[in-house]
């Protein structure tokens, strides 16, 4: 385990820059009403290290002095936050209120951390084939899309290949830094979520659950040891105090897609994501639930091209057409030495069963088709299957196979021994 959260220290010290011991500091949780509250030590040194993501308002009352607040100070995944303070001796009832700005950008004083944080905000403002986060990783600088390893399901011969995660999303193989995507590491809510082959994300949650993640590529705090490539930490979103929700749906679909150069029509394809979070209070300033789900439904049409199917003569049992090739076609089988020779009937109980459906005897080893045979030297006079010898599979799959689009159609195939 790690922690994805936030940590907010600093001092507090009076106009002559003398440190105050004994303050009290406090920090609420503007979304859920969370508070924490510490004091300050004898150089005036206050800590909150363990801080959830989110936006906070700190408070600071010593006796003696103005009340200080400060608001919406920003608490991001693996951020670390110094709020020095000077309090200033009070001579009436006032205090000091400092509010940041939404936008304000933070620079870390206190870790050595290097990385980018991305928020819900801009998560959903970018249109993601898919709706996966891991899309969003190259936006970082020094982290490239890997092709080193592949999305396989399982490795050999010394190889290894990532799993892609539900409904077929990135799976985030990156180079981060220039190191193998086996470096990296992915933390979810805190939890390990690194799936083992590759090191890729083994989950990968919807965008509308997502508070924030980033992107950490070096100089790393001990606790995330063990990666020598990036970390990904991921939050999702909290229950507050407020009943909230959303509902979403991405839809793609042909509308604006084009006809393949082969293809006759457009092959269909919808796509719909779909789903929705709600979040709430269970008991207030204290419990909370939070909720999402999405489906996905996808309709896609096969692109098939160009592609040989039976010839109008092939589809009622008239196979001449497949004896036109002369080192390939119907009847016509490779010897051991690779001469084309008459494929024969193989064995007493095939020719029995081809001697009641063709109503003439057919004996084992007897070839076939040669040109100019007949029912007494050959199977399949002529090159003519009687449907009294298809099977019953053979009659009924026919329908589902397209008739030729050309006069000229014909069904090439390799030697093959029928039977």
């Amino acid at each position: 385990m790690a922690d994805v959260g936030g940590k907010i220290t600093g001092t507090v010290k009076d106009q002559t820059n003398a440190a105050i011991d004994g303050v009290t500091v406090e920090v609420v949780n503007t979304a859920t009403g969370v508070k924490q509250a510490t004091k300050t030590d004898a150089q005036g040194v206050y800590s909150f290290p363990v801080l959830s993501v989110g936006q906070y308002e700190l408070d600071v009352t010593a006796n003696g002095f103005r009340p200080y607040r400060r608001t919406s100070l920003v608490v991001d995944v693996n951020s670390a936050l110094v709020v020095d303070v000077t309090l200033q001796v009070a001579q009436q009832s006032e205090s000091v209120i400092i509010t940041e700005a939404s936008d304000m950008v933070q620079v870390e004083k206190a870790d050595t951390e290097m990385g980018q944080t991305i928020n819900e905000k801009r998560i959903t403002e970018v249109p993601l084939n898919g709706c996966g986060y891991t899309d969003l990783l190259a936006f970082q600088a020094g982290v490239n899309p890997a092709t080193t390893n592949v999305n396989v399901s399982s490795g050999g011969a010394g190889g290894f290949g990532s799993i892609a995660p539900a409904r077929g999303l990135n799976p985030g193989n990156f180079s981060i830094n220039g190191e193998r995507e086996s470096a990296n590491g992915y933390i979810l809510n805190g939890a390990n979520v690194e799936e083992a082959m590759a090191g890729a994300a083994a989950v990968v949650p919807n965008l509308d659950s997502i508070a924030e993640f980033r992107v950490l590529t070096s100089n790393f705090d001990a606790q995330y040891g063990g990666y020598s490539g990036g970390l990904i930490g991921t939050v999702t979103k909290s229950g507050t105090d407020q009943i909230h929700g959303s509902v979403f749906e991405f839809l793609r679909n042909t509308d604006l897609d084009a006809r393949g150069f082969f293809d006759p029509t457009r092959p269909q394809f919808n796509q719909n994501q779909y789903g929705g979070t709600l979040g709430g209070p269970i008991k207030k300033d204290r419990v909370f639930f939070f909720v999402d789900f999405q489906g996905n439904r996808t309709v896609q049409g096969q692109e098939t091209g160009q592609i040989p199917v039976p010839s109008l003569l092939d589809r009622n049992g008239n196979l001449l057409d497949q004896t036109l090739d002369p080192t390939s076609g119907f009847g016509k089988c490779p010897s051991q030495n690779g001469a084309i020779v008459p494929c024969t009937v193989s064995g007493p109980y095939f020719a029995n069963i081809l001697s009641q459906r063709l109503g003439y005897p057919v004996t084992a080893g007897e070839a076939y088709y040669t040109p100019g045979c007949n029912s007494s030297n050959c199977v399949f006079p002529n090159a003519i299957i009687p449907q009294s010898a298809w099977s019953a599979p053979a009659r009924n799959l026919l329908q589902y196979i397209p008739t030729p689009t050309w006069a000229t159609a014909r069904s090439p195939r390799p030697p093959s021994r029928i039977g």
